[in-house]
């Protein structure tokens, strides 16, 4: 693939997978609630659930997967990035930094991130060393938000949350097969 076409897909395949994947995160979450109104569980102990004791509860999955993108995304907007990731204590305090996340994503434009793709931005794991933008957004930035997003997913399923693996994925953008051909 010319380095182009890779530069012109890096928004869709970064930015506005991760904003998709915030939505769903968001439906999830309105799913787990109805659930625990409905069986008389109070939230903040779903917020407080892990899958093992020395893994991050659903809270600090839910502040990962507000932290990851915003940091990331920094590199490209012209705006501070915002605080979430840190001081988030209830559920309404998880969904407005979801949609939080999710506007400042919204606020890239796909041509910043392709005139961007190949400079080299500071890891979150070690400063003093870098990467390429693409290279940290694939090799980085969407294996830590996917494991983060999955792991507040698996808590939610494992705390009894009715969930399949269409609400993790949400909507997709389908086309009959006869379409595609042509």
């Amino acid at each position: 693939m010319p380095d182009s076409d890779k530069t012109q897909s890096f928004h869709h395949l970064s930015i506005a997978a991760m904003i998709k994947a915030l939505h769903n995160l968001q439906s999830v979450l309105n799913k787990a609630e109805d659930h625990a109104k409905q069986n008389n569980i109070d939230f903040a102990t779903l917020l407080q659930a892990s899958l093992y004791p020395d893994m991050y509860n659903l809270l600090q999955q839910l502040q990962y997967s507000c932290y990851v993108p915003a940091d990331f995304a920094q590199h490209f907007s012209g705006d501070p990035v915002p605080r979430v990731g840190y001081d988030e204590a209830t559920l309404a305090d998880c969904r407005a930094s979801i949609a939080t996340t999710i506007a400042y994503l919204e606020g890239i434009p796909p041509q910043r991130l392709a005139e961007r793709a190949m400079r080299v931005i500071p890891t979150f794991i070690d400063s003093s060393m870098g990467m390429t933008a693409m290279d940290y957004a694939a090799m980085l930035t969407l294996p830590d938000f996917y494991f983060h997003a999955t792991a507040a997913y698996a808590i939610l399923r494992h705390k009894g949350v009715p969930l399949g693996k269409g609400d993790f994925l949400g909507h997709l953008p389908m086309v009959p097969m006869a379409e595609a051909k042509s």
